[in-house]
């Protein structure tokens, strides 16, 4: 069967422990950012007692600590960010801890919807207006607060902005990636159910065929054992004969889905059945007792090796189905209407002689189906039905090659000659 790779997603654990050691990489680096730009445990505009300064060195670790727990609950930790800001504006005056809210706000917007993260982008928006004030109250010159405060609460809103786009760009690329992956998983799904439905309409024709001819072949020699031996050895002959065909056939069939699914074990697959063994077929078939006769008409042409084989197959399944539901004294007649552009194929059966006994109850139900399917997947069409002067038609039409596309096929021989 056809192999379909990919790549394949790191495991649960594999990611999480790829996790921690990003962040014992990162959440030092973030808490030295939040206490050189946002404290005076650093930079100091007067003097600061060494308590206040554990004081807020303990707090930025609580800030950045918390960023640990951020890809498991994003709100929860966004929240405990918006809560710890505003407490160290009320308790510590000279630590404003901004790093902490940054990231926990592009960690919402990257995990959770579209509006989860536009009320956290709000909500930080109204946690920096405690930073405008402070801006507000420090600023010696009364005129100038007013704008102090405006400029401040933009600063800050701007920052929140590319953080929040940063993460929701995130969030939509990551969508994307999974879009993809369930794509790519429905495709190979449908890719593998192709390929088992052209195993199994190739597993059908080949068993369906040597089967019924075996079956045929064994009751005709069963009836004629004792009357007539040289008839039963040819009946017995001719069921060794099928059977050879039969593993034949399932060891090329075996062979190509060893070469699609890894190195072959026995070599090269075999050939596929060509127009050219169409009358070893019918000789088959004239073997099993049904009387064949085949027809031509038009100049053949060359066929794909794809539609060659859904010819082939046409004309096996169609005779088999005369074997199987009329007899082997019916009348079969195979036309091929070779034309510009399609070939016609026609198997007629005249429903008479009816042998009750012959082959009941191995039929399948899905001949007709899967040809009719093997047909469209070429670009071909099947209809088959009872004629009105009786018996069965199988008509089938396949694309022929044309004039431009032939010139490769020319140096190969040209079409099979059928008939």
């Amino acid at each position: 069967m056809t192999s379909v790779t990919g790549a394949v997603a790191p495991s649960a654990p594999a990611r999480a422990a790829s996790w921690w050691r990003h962040d014992l990489l990162l959440l030092p680096v973030l808490g030295l950012l939040d206490l050189f730009t946002a404290s005076s445990v650093v930079i100091q505009s007067e003097p600061v007692g060494p308590a206040r300064q554990w004081l807020q060195v303990l707090a930025a670790v609580l800030s950045v600590g918390a960023l640990w727990w951020r890809a498991r609950a994003p709100v929860a930790v966004f929240a405990f960010e918006c809560v710890h800001g505003a407490a160290m504006w009320f308790l510590l005056h000279d630590y404003r801890p901004w790093v902490g809210l940054i990231v926990a706000l592009y960690t919402v917007a990257a995990l959770r919807p579209l509006v989860v993260s536009a009320a956290a982008y709000t909500a930080a928006c109204a946690r920096s207006l405690l930073s405008a004030f402070d801006s507000f109250r420090v600023e010696p010159s009364p005129g100038a607060r007013a704008g102090e405060f405006v400029v401040t609460a933009l600063m800050f809103a701007l920052i929140y902005a590319a953080a929040w786009t940063a993460g929701s760009v995130v969030r939509r690329h990551r969508r994307r990636v999974a879009q993809l992956e369930r794509e790519r998983r429905v495709a190979r799904a449908e890719a593998v159910a192709l390929e088992r439905r052209r195993i199994a309409a190739e597993l059908h024709d080949v068993v369906s065929h040597s089967v019924t001819v075996m079956v045929l072949q064994a009751a005709g020699a069963a009836r004629i054992s004792a009357s007539d031996p040289e008839r039963t050895r040819e009946a017995l002959l001719h069921i060794q004969q099928a059977g050879q065909q039969a593993m034949a056939e399932l060891r090329r069939l075996l062979a190509v889905m060893r070469a699609e699914s890894g190195p072959a074990v026995d070599g090269e697959p075999g050939p596929q059945p060509r127009l050219d063994d169409i009358e070893v077929l019918l000789t088959s078939m004239r073997c099993a007792g049904l009387t064949v006769t085949m027809s031509v008409s038009g100049s053949a042409r060359p066929l794909d090796p794809s539609i060659e084989l859904a010819a082939y197959r046409t004309v096996q399944e169609s005779l088999t189905n005369t074997l199987k539901h009329v007899g082997r004294r019916a009348c079969a007649t195979v036309h091929f209407g070779w034309q510009e552009r399609v070939l016609l194929l026609r198997v007629d059966d005249d429903g008479t002689g009816r042998d009750p006994g012959a082959a009941a109850g191995l039929s399948t139900g899905n001949g007709l189906a899967s040809l009719a399917e093997r047909l469209e997947r070429v670009g071909g069409r099947l209809v088959a039905g009872p004629r009105p002067e009786g018996g069965f038609r199988v008509s089938a039409t396949l694309p022929v090659a044309q004039r431009g596309d032939l010139v490769a096929a020319s140096g190969d021989g040209g079409a099979p000659a059928v008939g």
